[in-house]
Formats: structure tokens, C-alpha cells, sequence
């Protein structure tokens, strides 16, 4: 049995940047937050030949090739995995609400099976190869951040190069400024959930029309950066520098905001938050507030009181945190245990990385 923990990730500005289309031209700047919510993926042998996946639903097929999860379907295949396993996806939170879930999905997935046949697992790794899964055999129209969000721990700036280089170092916030941080920010769920594909695909084949927007955005990000080395940190200016990347992000597709989402945003701003944005491609999902601790019951009150929690940071990114047996015998497309690791052709696969 193995198991995984992949943590979501809250993207505190950049976002955009991360587009291929966008950094091949100027490079991109992100700064992410690994969270202290957590994608949980376990795998193990079965003793028959069949493949046997839960997540929202349970899906039990003689192959893996028949599986409608697309990311599990194309990881197992990526990696000649076709019977005789058990695998289990649970999330702590839902899916499509902004805080990168199908690349906690697919490094939580790839984390377990390289765990399974014994190879390298850095984060560097697991990053590098879920963007190949996502955005080249799967081929959806995102970007690259979310993968290196929730693959690397803690608060990071993410680069992408113009040669599609990718370099995170971590943001070392003092002691009495994350502790800011966390009790100031707050995360408020909308209730509404939508296919980021859906919402992307259109800011997607926008990107040239909104390329003085995002390079607005890049430069709010870098003009973060600064802010977030000082102390003690000044969080009014970082909440309305989330506010003025929102106002620019609103501006990229007509289905990135609605009037619902503006209502959530103006309650927050009127209950004396000191700025705001929703998360992750739009339409729906999480909003992060920063506002004052002693606000925030008066905040969410005004709301409805939804579901809510701090941005509390995780500070060791995606891990195997389970493993027992011996992951020496796999499971053949015939149903019999190999008793030595197959060799394993993955196309594409990258080196070890370093996070110093």
C-alpha cells in the first residue's frame, strides 16, 4: 500500500503568465502558496486482474485503458499499468474551485506510482512530468503554475523562461509575518464550481489580446515580491494589490466573473477587507480575502456565513506519507505478479531537480 498527500495551492499573483503562449514571448512570474488542504491518493495490489478506482464515483475495469478518469487513465498508461490495482482519490475540498485540484490529482497520481516502481520523486519531477501529462497528451488549455504549486511546499516564486525553463525558489517570509498572514487571509468558498478547462480555453485564445493586461499582472507580482520581504508585512497594500490583479483578470473573458461572484467581492470590500480576488481560472470556486482578523466573523456573517478557512501553509509539498509491502512484484496485463520491476519507458521524463 501506498499512499500520497498533495497539498492545493492558492495563487497569490502572477496568474496568466504561466501561459505558454504569454512567457514563450516575455516569461511569466507567479507567487503561489502551497495550503495546508490535502489531495490523498492510495494504491495497492489486488489480487485479481481488474483495475478498481474511487474517487466521486467508482469505476472497476478489466484495463486501464478503459477508465473515464482521464488523468488516472493516462498516467497508468503513461507508465504500462493496466491491472491488478487499487486505487483510491479523496480531496479536502471539492474539485474546480480554484486552488489547482487536477494537478494535485496528477502529482498526487504520479508521486504514487514512481513510489510503486521505485524511482525518483523530487518536486522538480513530479512538476516537470505532470505538465507533459496535462497540457501534451491531455491537452488542455491551461497553464503551467498549478503543477509547480502543489508539487513544491510553502509560499515560492515560480519563473517561466522564454527557452520553458521553470525556477522556483522559496519566499522566506519572517516568523511574525506569516503568522500575519495566516490570521489575516481568509479563503471563502462560493458554493459555485466550474470545468476550468471551460473558463481557460477562452482567456486561452485571448492571450494576445490581453497582453498588456497580463503584463500588468506580471508587474503587480514582481512589485509583490518586495512587499513580502519587508516587515512587518504591509498587508493593506498586498490586499489592494489582489484587488487590482482582479480587476485586470476580470477584464481577460466575459465568464470570468458574473454577478454573483461581483456580489461576493463587494461584501468582502464593504466589511472592511482590505482587498480581494477569486481564485484560479474564474467562474467560480474559492475568494481570498485579505482582512482584518476581528472583521472576519462580522465579514462572513454579511455573507451567509459559507464555508471559510485561513491560508495556512503547507511546508512540505507533495510527500509519500504511507508505504508498506514490497513494491517489488507488479501485476502483468495477464494477471500475473512479476516478481522484478519492469523497465519503465516513459517518454519525456525529466532529471532531478533542487529546491534550495
Amino acid at each position: 500500500m501506498i499512499i500520497t498527500r498533495t497539498p492545493y495551492r492558492v495563487s497569490l499573483m502572477g496568474g496568466g503568465t504561466d501561459f505558454p503562449a504569454f512567457f514563450r514571448e516575455r516569461g511569466g512570474l507567479v507567487i503561489s502558496a502551497a495550503v495546508n488542504r490535502h489531495f490523498y491518493v492510495s494504491m495497492a495490489r489486488r489480487l485479481d486482474d481488474s483495475i478498481r478506482l474511487s474517487y466521486s464515483k467508482t469505476e472497476t475495469v478489466q484495463t486501464s485503458r478503459d477508465l473515464e478518469h482521464d488523468i488516472a487513465r493516462t498516467v497508468l498508461a503513461r507508465y504500462d499499468l493496466h491491472s491488478g490495482l487499487e486505487i483510491g482519490m479523496i480531496g479536502e475540498v471539492p474539485g474546480g474551485t480554484g486552488l489547482g485540484s487536477s494537478s494535485a490529482v496528477t502529482v498526487g497520481l504520479l508521486h504514487a506510482v514512481r513510489t510503486f516502481f521505485g524511482l525518483e520523486c523530487s518536486a522538480d519531477t513530479l512538476a516537470k512530468e505532470s505538465v507533459i501529462i496535462e497540457t501534451e497528451l491531455l491537452n488542455k488549455p491551461i497553464g503551467w503554475q498549478d503543477q509547480y504549486g502543489v508539487a513544491f511546499p510553502a509560499l515560492k516564486k515560480i519563473r517561466f523562461n522564454r527557452d520553458d525553463t521553470v525556477q522556483v525558489e522559496p519566499i522566506m517570509l519572517a516568523p511574525e509575518s506569516r503568522t500575519a498572514l495566516e490570521a489575516h487571509s481568509l479563503l471563502v468558498y462560493t458554493g459555485e464550481t466550474r470545468k476550468a478547462e471551460t473558463v481557460l480555453s477562452g482567456q486561452s485564445s485571448n492571450t494576445d489580446a490581453n497582453q498588456s493586461g497580463l503584463e500588468a499582472i506580471r508587474s503587480v507580482a514582481q512589485d509583490m515580491l518586495a512587499v513580502l520581504q519587508d516587515s512587518p508585512l504591509d498587508l493593506p497594500l498586498m490586499g489592494s494589490m489582489l484587488s487590482e490583479s482582479w480587476m485586470i483578470k476580470r477584464t481577460f473573458a466575459a465568464n470570468v466573473s458574473n454577478p454573483e461572484i461581483d456580489e461576493w467581492y463587494q461584501s468582502g470590500i464593504a466589511s472592511g477587507a482590505w482587498g480581494g480576488k477569486l481564485l484560479g481560472a474564474g467562474g467560480g470556486g474559492f475568494m481570498l480575502f485579505l482582512v482584518p482578523a476581528e472583521q472576519q466573523a462580522a465579514m462572513l456573517s454579511r455573507m451567509g456565513n459559507p464555508p471559510a478557512f485561513p491560508l495556512v501553509l503547507d511546508s512540505i509539498g507533495s510527500q509519500l506519507i504511507y508505504e508498506s509491502g514490497s513494491r517489488r512484484s507488479v501485476v502483468s496485463d495477464t494477471g500475473r505478479y512479476d516478481e522484478s520491476v519492469p523497465e519503465v519507458a516513459v517518454r519525456g521524463v525529466p532529471g532531478p531537480g533542487r529546491y534550495d
